[in-house]
């Protein structure tokens, strides 16, 4: 199955890696990583602020290989801070992140790569273009009548589970002169805030209630032990009902690495061509009795 990437460029093309600055705590978390794709373990090092050719040299004299320390010079490199890394850690467990990623090391310049990624955003799921950098682009979902019939009717088999997020981005930077690494990450912070606000309203609604029923057994002189029983009922339903509600984000948060995972493989080994409506169906099996 051949990938739709261009041809890759001749070795003689080759990508020279900028000479970033690297803080101590970038430095550790790549020698670390680099370590780790080696199978030694362990690994850190020197400075406040340090050039990727002094980082590989320190590398080499700790025993690892180029090829280890650029990759996790480009995981360095397409590292995005986002505040899942400080949230809470209950919050995350039961309603889950507030954004997803996968990465990949992809066959392929950066150029050819993030040309096809706009490519299939664009046609496969109904985004547009929100910002373009260097090495990253974001895309946003489309808001058109088009794009809304597409998603609402389900053209072609998809699902469309990237458009729901509230951005996409990709960020792609050389490993080598043949290889690069392709991060994705999906932004889903409005569909979890939405999801806790939810919860904590049918939460609250509960505890009024229950302390509403409480107050008033109190008054009809109702034992003690009773008026709690009776005034826990609702509390607890509510309580159950805001957990089914936050784990709803939960679940939508792995569907949508999954589509990012999806995304990968469709970059490392191609897709199959498949007709996207009945019209085109229709024209295939003509083409293929001829």
């Amino acid at each position: 199955m051949e990938s739709d990437l261009p041809d890759k460029a001749s070795a003689s093309t080759a990508v020279t890696a900028p000479e970033h600055g690297l803080d101590r705590r970038a430095v550790e978390r790549v020698l670390a990583r680099a370590a780790e794709l080696q199978g030694i373990g362990g690994g850190e090092q020197d400075a406040d602020a340090i050039t990727e050719t002094k980082l590989l040299e320190i590398a080499k004299e700790a025993g690892l290989t180029v090829t280890s320390v650029r990759q996790a010079l480009a995981e360095e490199r397409t590292r995005v801070s986002n505040d899942t890394e400080d949230d809470s850690r209950w919050l995350v467990r039961v309603a889950g992140p507030t954004s997803v990623s996968a990465s990949r090391t992809i066959p392929g310049e950066p150029e050819a790569i993030i040309a096809y990624l706009d490519a299939y955003m664009q046609r496969d799921e109904c985004m547009q273009v929100q910002r373009r950098f260097a090495d990253r682009v974001t895309w946003e979902a489309r808001n058109d009548w088009v794009a809304a019939i597409k998603r609402g009717l389900r053209s072609g088999g998809r699902s469309y589970q990237l458009s729901r997020a509230s951005q996409v981005a990709a960020t792609v930077v050389p490993v080598d002169d043949n290889r690069s690494l392709v991060r994705l990450d999906a932004d889903l912070a409005p569909s979890r805030t939405n999801v806790v606000r939810v919860g904590g309203a049918v939460t609250a609604s509960g505890v009024l209630a229950g302390g509403t029923i409480a107050a008033t057994a109190t008054l009809a002189h109702v034992a003690v032990g009773l008026a709690l029983g009776i005034a826990a009922f609702p509390i607890a339903i509510a309580g159950g009902g805001a957990y089914l509600i936050l784990r709803r984000h939960h679940g939508f948060a792995e569907r949508i690495t999954l589509a990012l995972e999806q995304v990968l493989d469709r970059l490392e080994y191609g897709e199959s061509r498949r007709p996207a409506n009945f019209l085109e169906a229709l024209a295939a099996q003509a083409q293929m009795r001829r």
